[in-house]
């Protein structure tokens, strides 16, 4: 029966609508945001679902190392006819189309297909032309500041840290010149503050894309206009951290990231697609105000946020991570292997560094047989691995360790 391979494993079953765009019933948030956007898409009536959160290229490679080499895809037409559902075959037929559909119907297959992580297959179908086109025409706008996301996200991989030009070239055009749609000229300032910060702009240079986030959110209009504009008034006060949190001044950081979340917690949603938007929203804001309690060394307060971000956002594994992650700081280890082994559970994009951190907090513990196992099956999974190799290496010698260091020694390929 079609789709009884992905339901023999939790992580796939949990993560479906990534492998076949079946319905969406239990899973993270941003598994939730492909079923908003193929509803977005499947009804060209209704309004447009804009995705908030991408994963790295990588996730995909991870699910399917979990579904099997059939859904080792770079393009949805990969995927053999027998294991295509109808929403699928669909997604294939529109892409087929792609020079055909008007250019508010490409904007809608674009998101979706971002949701899907298929960011090479975004940079094949948007030309680059087109991208550097005039923005004038909201659409064009659209699927231009897709394009750049889908370049940023597609670059992660090999781009080492600091400013990429090129990439971010895109962005900065469309936060200069794109008057035609606010939050598309909101989204790509906004993107721009954040990398800049990320990379150590001069404070100056913060200062100044601050500026301009402030005059892109004033584009956008009244925080009180609607649903969208709320959410991106509380997603403005988060860019705007960054500013105080570079010149170190931590009473106006915790007053802008307190607006922050007085917005993310004052959304009102009507639809599913906003509730989940606001879900994903509150979430990225925890998780920032995780990272500001760790910035103060205020490690009890970290701790509940990053535990909240568990309560929003149960089925991700990532939040599950930088909860173990805060545990672990504080050296609790039975706490921090238990928020890793959650993580282990529920699947890609954190499933591995899940498992290999709940070993290494086992043996902390003294549990090195678990810890053994936890750090073999990493070890299995990632045969490349460097740090389960190395952990294994380190543990106690017995019987078994060292028949496990052993095969570490011979599974080393150069």
């Amino acid at each position: 029966m079609l789709g009884d391979n992905l339901e023999s494993r939790f992580s796939t079953w949990l993560l479906r609508p990534y492998l076949d765009l079946g319905p969406f019933q239990i899973g993270p948030a941003h598994a939730g945001s492909i079923e908003a956007g193929w509803q977005a898409f499947a009804n060209p009536d209704g309004p447009p679902f804009i995705p908030q959160r991408a994963l790295a290229p990588g996730f995909r490679d991870q699910l399917a190392e979990q579904a099997g080499r059939d859904y080792a895809l770079g393009d949805p037409r990969e995927l053999a006819d027998h294991l295509r559902t109808e929403r699928w075959r669909t997604l294939c037929d529109s892409i087929d189309g792609w020079a055909d559909l008007p250019a508010a119907r490409k904007s809608r297959l674009a998101a979706l297909l971002h949701s899907l992580c298929f960011y090479d297959l975004l940079l094949a179908l948007i030309a680059e032309h087109e991208a550097a086109a005039s923005t004038a025409d909201p659409h064009a706008g659209e699927l231009a500041f897709c394009r750049a996301s889908a370049q940023f996200m597609a670059n992660l991989a090999t781009r080492r840290a600091g400013w990429d030009a090129e990439t971010m070239s895109c962005f900065e055009h469309l936060a200069l010149d794109c008057d035609g749609h606010p939050h598309v000229r909101f989204n790509a300032t906004a993107m721009m503050l954040v990398q800049k910060a990320k990379t150590k702009a001069p404070a100056e240079d913060l200062a100044e894309w601050g500026n301009r986030l402030e005059s892109a959110i004033a584009a956008v209009g009244p925080s009180d206009e609607c649903f969208i504009s709320r959410l991106l008034r509380s997603r403005f006060y988060r860019g705007m951290g960054f500013v105080p949190q570079r010149t170190g001044d931590r009473a106006e950081l915790v007053r802008i990231m307190d607006l922050a979340e007085h917005h993310a917690r004052n959304l009102r949603p009507a639809t599913p697609a906003q509730e989940l938007l606001a879900r994903e929203n509150l979430h990225a804001v925890m998780e920032s105000r995780t990272k500001e309690a760790i910035w103060l060394n205020e490690m009890e307060l970290a701790t509940t946020r990053a535990t909240e971000v568990t309560r929003v956002d149960p089925y991700d594994s990532k939040a599950w991570v930088e909860l173990g992650q805060v545990h672990y700081l504080r050296e609790d280890w039975r706490k921090a292997a238990e928020a890793y082994a959650v993580a282990a559970i529920l699947g890609p994009p954190a499933s591995l560094v899940g498992r290999h951190m709940a070993a290494v907090c086992l043996r902390e513990l003294g549990l090195d047989v678990f810890a053994a196992f936890l750090f073999k099956e990493t070890l299995e999974i990632d045969p490349q691995g460097i740090s389960p190799r190395q952990e294994i290496f380190d543990l106690p010698s017995t019987e078994l360790t060292r028949a496990l260091k052993q095969w570490g020694h011979s599974t080393i390929r150069l």
